[in-house]
């Protein structure tokens, strides 16, 4: 992207509130656990600590990485209110409101509001299925309608079985209350349509898929919501930086760094039990999982130190 084409850009972005708000890393948070599976709240601090460290513009709790719909209700509570407490004045922090049905993400809503949070993150209602784009707008209506504060709208369609169509977010990006769009979906070509869609409108986009952080940032989304980014902010922080700054030819160089070591998140019996090792790894807590997710076995651990040795990562 030229320079022109850079400063148009940040110029046209100045005139987005949204937007401006809302940009750059926002790792989305694993939970650290005890072995009983309450929540281990000062690795919880020592990870956010990390993270804005590493400059991060913001966190993520209660997210998919954060094992959301696993972890108790008490879990869940517990690492919001940490979160909120633990960045309060230093970064945004994004609070995962996600449950299978609009009056039950609500119920998410109320409780973050009353622990003073500003922005929660919605997906589509899922189990159930669902019965199309309509259904999808209804919900969101209906959770802004009862909500005092932000709204995210999270589309992560591998897990919820429900794609929003980027139609169908150009269509909630008029109520003033959704400001954020984090897309799951890993489609280039749906991704691209919908940042096109909402170019103009005064909702900040962020791709959620580490595969395509290179480009979503390059072609005009504010920001990247990428797993590893837990333990790696420095580094998707620094892309975020080269394509800010139109160096394309770094910001490549490190895509293909990240993508390589996203190869470590197989090596595991699931990725969740990968990142709970890399939790460990690093020093910033214990690897435990929700049950009743598999835990690591010495052949996988160390095909995941390859391949961080590989990239002069392993600490």
């Amino acid at each position: 992207m030229s320079a022109g084409r850079i400063n148009e850009r940040n110029e046209k972005e100045k005139d987005m509130n949204n937007k401006e708000r809302y940009k750059g890393i926002i790792p989305p948070l694993v939970t650290p656990l005890n072995a009983d599976e309450t929540l281990d709240e000062q690795a919880l601090r020592r990870l956010i600590r990390f993270c804005i460290n590493g400059g991060v513009s913001g966190v993520f709790v209660g997210g998919t990485s954060g094992e959301a719909m696993r972890v108790s209700d008490s879990v869940w509570e517990a690492a919001a209110r940490t979160a909120l407490d633990e960045a309060a004045g230093q970064v945004d922090v994004f609070c995962g409101a996600i449950d299978s049905s609009t009056g039950r993400s609500i119920e998410k809503i109320k409780k973050i509001e009353a622990m003073g949070g500003k922005l929660a993150v919605c997906t589509p209602t899922f189990y159930i299925k669902n019965f199309g784009q309509d259904e999808i707008l209804r919900h969101y209506e209906k959770i802004c309608r009862e909500s005092e504060i932000e709204i995210a709208v999270y589309n992560i369609p591998n897990t919820t079985h429900v794609n929003i169509l980027p139609q169908t977010i150009a269509r909630l990006a008029d109520n003033e209350k959704i400001v954020v769009y984090k897309d799951s979906c890993a489609d280039w070509q749906q991704l691209q349509e919908t940042i096109i869609l909402l170019e103009d409108r005064d909702i900040s986009v962020f791709n959620g898929a580490e595969e395509l952080c290179f480009v979503s940032l390059m072609c005009g989304a504010q920001g990247c919501i990428p797993g590893l980014a837990n333990f790696f902010p420095e580094l998707f922080a620094d892309q975020f930086k080269a394509c800010r700054e139109g160096r394309a030819e770094d910001a490549y160089g490190l895509q293909k760094k990240i993508n390589r070591v996203r190869k470590c998140l197989g090596k595991g019996p699931s990725w969740v039990t990968v990142m709970k090792y890399l939790l460990e790894l690093y020093g910033l807590g214990q690897p435990y999982v929700s049950s009743p997710l598999a835990p690591m076995n010495g052949e996988q651990k160390e095909m995941v130190q390859q391949v961080l040795k590989d990239q002069t990562l392993l600490p």
